[in-house]
């Protein structure tokens, strides 16, 4: 599987102004790294959840699919399905209509119809939970701003450590498959 962000998000989750007021920060001296620990601290959230927080493009290629046409998107929750592109063995790429596959948006997933000659599939679809930082759930937005915190007190330290307190709240988050 591929994953690729064709539009990334227009805004982050929390804003500048956000991220000094939890630091308690007033000068203007750390904005370019706080705005960089803030899309860190978004994307390392992403991964984690399998969600996208703030409405964006992504296109995925699926190799290996379910036996009975299911594909699960890697992230939640969608909120469109653009294009869904059966490839097939010789390389030939068709185009499947919506009445091809049924768009299952509850559980961010689709099946498809009809497997035959198909070796993968090439989905793009919109995920996220909206266009405004006020659509992402205030837990997740807790967990980026106790991310940013960690980051900006331990620069110098192990930057794959993910303070405690953020790890339970994104966890609560996380999709279980069966």
């Amino acid at each position: 599987m591929a994953i690729k962000i064709l539009v990334e998000p227009a805004i982050e989750p929390v804003t500048l102004l956000e991220a000094k007021s939890w630091l308690r920060l007033d000068s203007i001296d750390e904005d370019d790294l706080l705005t960089a620990l803030i899309k860190t601290s978004r994307t390392r959230s992403e991964t984690i959840t399998n969600r996208a927080m703030i409405t964006q493009t992504v296109q995925e290629t699926f190799i290996r699919y379910s036996a009975n046409g299911v594909i699960d998107f890697s992230f939640a929750p969608v909120q469109a399905i653009n294009s869904v592109v059966k490839i097939a063995a010789n390389g030939v790429e068709t185009i499947l209509a919506a009445t091809d596959y049924f768009a299952d948006m509850d559980n961010n997933r689709i099946k498809v119809n009809s497997l035959s000659g198909a070796v993968s599939f090439r989905i793009e679809y919109i995920a996220g939970y909206g266009l405004l930082s006020s659509d992402v759930p205030a837990s997740l937005k807790t967990a980026i701003l106790l991310q940013i915190a960690w980051l900006f007190e331990h620069r110098d330290e192990d930057k794959e450590f993910i303070p405690r307190s953020a790890q339970m709240l994104l966890a609560s988050y996380g999709r279980i498959r069966l």
